[in-house]
């Protein structure tokens, strides 16, 4: 269990360094789905010097927010058919892998757009809410 709360604390503290970041740029997010759009605003206008590590604070940030309207649990694992560990949440069985999608969506561009991800989320893992205290 200390290895699922030190991924957990590491989420947290890269999530919380997005808020910041995205603080200082004047756009406000608040782990609510709106943000999503924001997220994906700042992503579209800010090119990222150290892509993987902003895909790790994005992809936290990201996650948090399906994390904070479904559950799940953070992990670090293999990804599949790769030979690298990345942030994993897995929910309801499903697994995820915030930090790849934002990768994609830096080195991809706009095809890779997270508001028609966060759709396909929305639709996978049913649209009410799992019930939780956050």
């Amino acid at each position: 269990m200390a290895e699922a709360s030190s991924v957990e604390q590491m989420v947290g503290d890269y999530a919380k360094r997005a808020v910041e970041q995205a603080r200082a740029a004047k756009v406000e997010l608040d782990f609510s789905e709106a943000s999503v759009a924001r997220l994906e605003g700042l992503l579209e206008d800010a090119p990222q010097e150290d892509v993987a590590e902003a895909a790790k604070m994005w992809g936290a940030y990201f996650g948090e927010v399906v994390r904070r309207r479904w559950g799940g649990e953070w992990s670090i694992e293999t990804y599949p058919g790769q030979q690298f560990a990345t942030l994993t949440l897995t929910v309801n069985g499903s697994k995820l892998f915030p930090s790849m999608k934002i990768y994609r969506r830096l080195t991809q561009g706009a095809s890779e757009d997270l508001r028609t991800f966060y759709q396909s989320v929305k639709e996978r893992l049913g649209r009410a809410p799992a019930s939780r205290v956050n």
